[in-house]
């Protein structure tokens, strides 16, 4: 296929460890943000220690699968997000009276209250086999030549927009009479996540036949839109942004994330699966799905990026949500939602579907069989700690670039495992320990803590150094740091 063949113009994904020399890696203003270390944007030395991934703990819950004549070939492609206090989903589905045709898409919608306990509402907006009775938004939409299901689509809320456009999806699209290939990225909005209108030209003249990502990028005040381009080895990511929703440059002018060298042979990306990190501002997460090719099978790796341009692997050689053992509901492929990482409590979850069913086998006659239809499930992780810089039973230490606070305390998040220790100092612009707060004068920690305030010799005061240029020099052994953050308190 020739988009499949359209070299990849940017090559930016790389394993990293320690910080690379950057002309532009002056003095960093964090204020009171919350930093993660994710990848090496704030790591000036780092000595015995390197980056970890921590994969999210599968809970095996079915929250989501086929029981409804018009889910009864199989679930698809979905999205997730917390709106207000409900948790909300749109997912695709296919029926086998209509497979394979333009009409066996069902484009549905989900909610719950605690992102576990989903319902599937009778919206009375479909009439599907004579009645409404049922939670489809619609099969078809749009009108005349631009009139088709929905595929790969990519629900988000737009805070920037008026009411009546507030939610936004992106899918792939027929438009009949543009161009050589009918089908395109289309855009839709809606004022309540329910009723659709479908934009009447293609948003991007970019086709794919797998997942879109988009969303609102308040950090650039521009939306962004993620699909499948042509790379190395065959499928990779592309990217485009715009100040304007209804119009993007082609996504194979910009690849940003592709295989490398040392992936396992003849395999490629599948999907983007790209949103915002919640809670930390400039910080970008993608959880594309590793196709191999000879073992047939999909699994989803994590990437994440400060510009949503230049991407890295934390640890690109393990799996962020491996495929299941023999016989469970996830053991042939997994593919990660769009705004997969939701806040739900004290947790993340990672919604994301599976499949007994590898790649090559997604045919109708293994469909029909009830064990192979696809699940919508989620894993679980603590809040802040995809990532961490360790070590093992060795001294290691950390030293951040050149970075300007506000706040009077200092807060990480870290374990010390039964043999291990922690202790965070203070440097100077030129690299020399402050007195009295230094590494030496800290009192250690030797526990798990999400949220330890750093203490030394006299008290927590950081006060002094608010507003200048300084280095944060972390010491350990046997421990996890997955990131830090100013902040002001009282006590």
């Amino acid at each position: 296929m020739l988009w499949l063949r359209m070299t990849c113009v940017m090559l930016v994904a790389a394993s990293a460890t320690a910080a690379e020399p950057d002309s532009n890696r002056s003095i960093r203003a964090i204020g009171s943000e919350k930093m993660l270390f994710v990848d090496s944007e704030f790591i000036e030395k780092l000595d015995g220690a390197q980056l970890r991934l921590h994969p999210p703990r599968k809970t095996g819950e079915r929250l989501i699968e086929s029981e409804y004549p018009w889910e009864s070939a199989t679930i698809n492609w979905f999205s997730v997000l917390k709106d207000g206090d409900k948790y909300r989903m749109w997912y695709e589905c296919y029926d086998i009276d209509g497979w394979p045709t333009a009409d066996d898409t069902s484009f549905c919608y989900a909610e719950s209250t605690d992102g576990v306990h989903w319902i599937k509402p009778k919206l009375g907006l479909v009439s599907y086999q004579g009645s409404k009775d049922n939670n489809i938004l619609f099969r078809m939409v749009g009108a005349d030549r631009y009139r088709s299901r929905v595929h790969g689509s990519c629900v988000f809320v737009d805070p920037s927009a008026p009411a009546e456009a507030r939610y936004k999806c992106v899918s792939q699209g027929l438009f009949q009479g543009i161009g050589e290939r009918p089908h395109y990225v289309a855009g839709m909005t809606s004022p309540d996540g329910l009723n659709w209108t479908r934009h009447a030209e293609p948003i991007c003249l970019t086709f794919a036949d797998s997942q879109y990502s988009a969303f609102w990028d308040e950090s650039q005040r521009k939306y962004s839109l993620y699909g499948r381009v042509g790379g190395r080895g065959g499928r990779a990511i592309g990217r485009s942004t715009s100040d304007r929703f209804d119009r993007f440059t082609p996504l194979t002018e910009s690849c940003v994330l592709q295989v490398e060298a040392n992936d396992p042979p003849e395999a490629d990306l599948y999907n983007p699966a790209c949103q915002q990190y919640p809670g930390a501002s400039g910080l970008y997460l993608m959880f594309p799905s590793l196709f191999r090719h000879r073992e047939d099978t999909l699994e989803v790796r994590l990437a994440v990026s400060r510009d949503g341009a230049r991407w890295t692997w934390p640890e690109r050689e393990k799996p962020f949500i491996p495929l299941g053992s023999t016989g469970d509901f996830d053991s042939g492929s997994v593919y990660m939602a769009n705004g997969a990482c939701v806040p739900t409590g004290d947790e993340f979850s990672f919604y994301f579907s599976g499949s007994p069913l590898k790649h090559a086998e997604v045919e109708l006659p293994q469909l029909k069989q009830a064990k192979n239809q696809r699940v919508i499930t989620r894993a679980v992780a603590p809040k802040d700690r995809l990532v961490s810089v360790s070590a093992a039973a060795v001294d290691a230490s950390i030293e951040t670039r050149l970075l300007q606070f506000t706040g009077n305390r200092l807060v990480v998040n870290a374990t010390a495992r039964t043999a291990g220790r922690v202790r965070v100092g203070l440097l100077d612009a030129e690299g020399k320990p402050i007195a009295s707060r230094s590494a030496a004068d800290c009192q250690a920690l030797t526990e798990d803590k999400i949220s330890w305030t750093v203490s030394w010799s006299d008290g927590q005061d950081v006060a002094p150094w608010s507003g200048k240029p300084v280095r944060l020099r972390i010491e350990f052994r046997d421990a996890d740091i997955f990131g830090f953050q100013f902040v002001n308190r009282s006590n």
